[in-house]
């Protein structure tokens, strides 16, 4: 995801730097490019710097943290370098915690939120496949810095890709809104090894992801944040219908790679701990994927 909206801020008209840690993704963009596979076959190449060693870059306006949860405080100190006191710090990481990692790095930084329903694959070390388009929100983590959104907005213009500014109530609440799709779906696909396409047949395994979407659709009620549990189901079906290939938590599975199951299932966990509800569905999810890791290996 990195890649696509590095590529996107490429195209419109931004100077983009990637800071990457794997030598083989640095390598292979350095030399072909970056690559990224249309859903209609074709391929388009960006020519972006790549590099693993921040100290060789300059000072950013903006710097986007996309990696999984789990990742997030230490790509925080990796990115160090290249942040400034005006540099604005955007997210459009999946599930809950992510604000608060940052913001725990970069106290003094202005931080700008949001959500992508874009999805994408790797294909190999610079190539990528982009297998579903759709919206991506962006507002401020503060009021305060709403003209800081409308400005990667306005960065973003260009790209051929649908945004949307919000203000800081509304973008917390898709974040939510996103978290329970995820809720739902990711842990979900992971296990029974289903791509989007697949699982649109079976009328078993969508029921379960509609329970557990409404699950936490709960947990975010005792937040203070109301979501239409029936309306995020027949969301996250019509998403399903139209995002193709397989979910980013199966692609870790099938990688042995550790997943973002503490910042989706772990995160519905903690706040139903934190509010005395049971959250069966959640809980289970959640035990499945932690054993899954641990029979690959995976350490925490």
């Amino acid at each position: 995801m990195g890649s696509l909206y590095g590529s996107m801020f490429h195209s419109a008209g931004n100077e983009t730097t990637f800071l990457e840690v794997n030598p083989a993704i640095v390598d292979a963009i350095q030399r072909d490019g970056l690559v990224i596979m249309r859903r209609d076959g074709r391929e388009d190449v960006y020519k972006i710097r790549a590099t693993d060693d921040p100290t060789s870059v300059d000072v950013m306006d903006l710097v986007l943290f996309q990696v999984k949860g789990f990742a997030t405080a230490a790509a925080a100190g990796f990115a160090r370098p290249v942040v400034g006191p005006a540099t604005v710090i955007l997210t459009l990481q999946n599930g809950l915690g992510n604000e608060d990692i940052l913001r725990a790095a970069y106290p003094d930084n202005p931080l700008v939120l949001g959500i992508s329903v874009h999805s994408a694959s790797m294909i190999a070390p610079g190539r990528y496949h982009h297998t579903g388009t759709r919206m991506t929100a962006i507002g401020p983590a503060r009021e305060a810095d709403y003209a800081l959104a409308e400005g990667i907005i306005a960065a973003l213009d260009g790209s051929g890709y649908e945004t949307q500014l919000q203000h800081e109530r509304e973008i917390r609440r898709e974040i939510y809104a996103k978290w329970a799709l995820n809720c739902g779906t990711l842990p979900t696909l992971s296990m029974t090894g289903l791509s989007a396409d697949a699982v649109n047949d079976q009328e078993i395994v969508l029921r379960l992801i509609d329970a557990a979407t409404a699950e936490a659709c709960e947990l975010a009620a005792l937040e203070g944040i109301e979501l239409d549990a029936a309306e995020r189901a027949a969301y996250n079906r019509d998403l399903l219908k139209t995002a193709g290939g397989k979910a980013s938590m199966l692609q870790d599975v099938e990688a042995g790679r550790r997943t973002e199951i503490d910042s989706i299932s772990g995160a519905a966990v903690r706040l139903a701990d934190k509010h005395g509800h049971p959250a069966p569905l959640s809980r289970a999810l959640l035990a499945l994927v932690k054993g899954r890791e641990a029979t690959m290996g995976v350490q925490p």
